[in-house]
């Protein structure tokens, strides 16, 4: 007995030993920070179809692949008919973001709807929406929009966030329902839903996506993945239903090479709809607003005669995204344009200036990057006038100062040793 008790306290530390040992997933997660890392999405889907008493639509294989991809259903919020997506539904659930997610949150929004006769008539879409969603407190915002004509309403996306939609602003979507079933000849596998939502979610959970190779597929990956497969499907549908051809070339001009969706990426990194790498390597999403800027290194202070009437102003730039430059001569606005990124070796930037004698000049840079980061630096020129001609009597005047009294020395020492 007493050996059989000593066993069973020796397994007991050995197990919780062990258990402690075991790293908290909520910890690795960086679930323990003051300020933790959370992912939310809301999916909106006005087409929800029951087959065999299961709900099947976009919304739902696109919360499949999510919770694939490591999301908590606790943070996935799905909207499925008509009536729970009107504009109030829809502004409740973006004023709850607003106020729960901060810069180093992920947010993703899904809508699929018809483009015309709801998302313009009825939720008159393009007058508020954008605005309230560049209003939640993160750049990591995605948006993809699956109806009619989603290209109109996605190009109105500038902030920082990644936005795409399933067609051009002059195309329309393709959704397949439970009676199309019975007659289906597509090379795809039966799916219920909008043909692009399908093949975003298949490419978002395929590794052979990931054409970078950093064991990741983010939305850059995923729409270069699915749109082959997006474009064969459409055109095995146009083959299939010529009616559904005639009437997308008639809106379109064309059905060649459809669709032409829409792309909005306002980030500087590759951002991913997969929740684990977001929250285990958070830093890489994380806007780089801490960064000095463009470097701009200058002349310093240049000066000019009166024989000079334009000098070369030299700046050398250098950032590793593109940027903006403007050129100011003493704060009034000469010139500006735009540049690529530079790597590790700077631009030089060359401003030519017209001066004149008597004048001081301050010529100032500024560069913007794609972060929002901004620099400055100035070069001062400055009038040095060049010193004028030695005159004869300068030189008998410096001669009496300087010379004549040696000379008289000279003269009185000679007399006293003759």
């Amino acid at each position: 007995m007493r050996k059989n008790f000593i066993r069973l306290t020796i397994l007991a530390i050995i197990t919780f030993t062990f258990v402690v040992s075991i790293p908290n997933y909520q910890i690795i997660l960086g679930q323990n920070n003051e300020n933790p890392v959370e992912v939310y999405a809301v999916l909106f889907d006005q087409f929800p179809q029951e087959v065999n008493g299961t709900i099947l639509c976009s919304a739902i294989e696109i919360q499949d692949a999510l919770i694939y991809l490591g999301w908590s259903t606790e943070n996935i919020s799905v909207f499925l008919g008509e009536e729970n997506m009107t504009k109030n539904i829809i502004l409740d659930k973006l004023n709850y973001l607003e106020e729960k997610v901060d810069e180093n949150d992920l947010v993703f929004i899904y809508l699929s709807a018809h483009g015309h006769i709801y998302c313009r008539d009825v939720l008159d879409f393009n007058s508020w929406f954008q605005s309230e969603f560049f209003q939640i407190g993160t750049d990591n915002k995605i948006f993809l929009m699956e109806s009619c004509y989603s290209g109109e309403f996605v190009e109105l996306f500038f902030d920082h966030s990644f936005v795409m939609s399933s067609v051009a602003k002059d195309e329309v979507a393709i959704l397949y329902l439970p009676e199309d079933n019975d007659t289906w000849t597509l090379s795809e596998p039966e799916f219920i839903g909008g043909i692009s939502s399908h093949f975003w979610a298949k490419s978002m959970t395929n590794t052979s996506a990931d054409s970078s190779g950093d064991g990741v597929v983010s939305l850059e990956e995923m729409y270069v993945s699915s749109l082959p497969d997006i474009k064969q499907c459409y055109n095995e549908t146009f083959e299939i239903y010529p009616e559904i051809a005639d009437y997308a070339s008639f809106i379109a001009g064309s059905t060649e090479n459809y669709p032409h969706p829409k792309v909005m990426n306002n980030l500087p990194y590759e951002v991913t709809l997969n929740a684990t790498d977001f929250i285990l390597n958070n830093q890489k999403y994380l806007w780089e607003e801490d960064l000095e800027g463009p470097k701009i290194d200058v002349q310093g202070t240049i000066s000019f005669t009166e024989t000079d009437e334009e000098i070369e102003i030299i700046f050398a730039i250098s950032d590793s995204s593109d940027f903006s430059y403007y050129c100011y001569v003493d704060d009034v606005l000469e010139t500006w344009g735009s540049h690529e990124a530079t790597g590790s070796n700077p631009w030089t930037f060359r401003y030519t200036l017209s001066v004149e004698p008597d004048n001081e000049y301050n010529v100032s840079l500024s560069a913007f990057d794609v972060w929002g980061n901004v620099n400055l630096n100035s070069v001062l020129v400055k009038y040095n006038p060049e010193p004028e001609n030695t005159s004869y009597d300068y030189i008998v005047s410096v001669f009496t100062i300087l010379i004549l009294p040696v000379a008289i020395l000279l003269q009185r020492a000679k007399k006293r040793k003759d």
